[in-house]
């Protein structure tokens, strides 16, 4: 489950964190209970802009929230709240992999690699 490091430490009802623990959506989060997509791009004129829904991100907290739970939130700074809100739309960002590397692995069984007639 990914963490969302804060900026400090809070201390809420006895309970002190410096991170936000989230798992991860799932269909019936998304569809089933009608969450949707915390952003979306929408046309604008000269290109396109990106908005983000503020209910849809904190009904996305309410349910993803595994430590320190939803109900010790609610004194976050703005810069923690920013963070949190990136942590959620970030399961809803496909991560692209990192290029694979044109050496050949040393822990390759499969011998010397040919070389290239390039």
């Amino acid at each position: 489950m990914p963490d969302v490091e804060l900026s400090k430490t809070y201390s809420v009802g006895g309970k002190s964190f410096s991170k936000i623990t989230l798992r991860e959506p799932t269909y019936q989060d998304v569809y089933m209970d009608g969450l949707g997509q915390p952003r979306e791009w929408q046309p604008v004129p000269g290109g396109s802009a990106l908005l983000t829904y503020p209910e849809k991100i904190d009904a996305y907290a309410q349910k993803l929230i595994v430590e320190p739970g939803y109900e010790y939130i609610a004194g976050l700074s703005a810069l923690d709240a920013r963070r949190l809100e990136e942590g959620i739309c970030d399961f809803f960002t496909e991560q692209k992999a990192s290029p694979k590397s044109q050496t050949p692995s040393s822990s390759s069984s499969d011998g010397p690699q040919p070389m290239s007639s390039e």
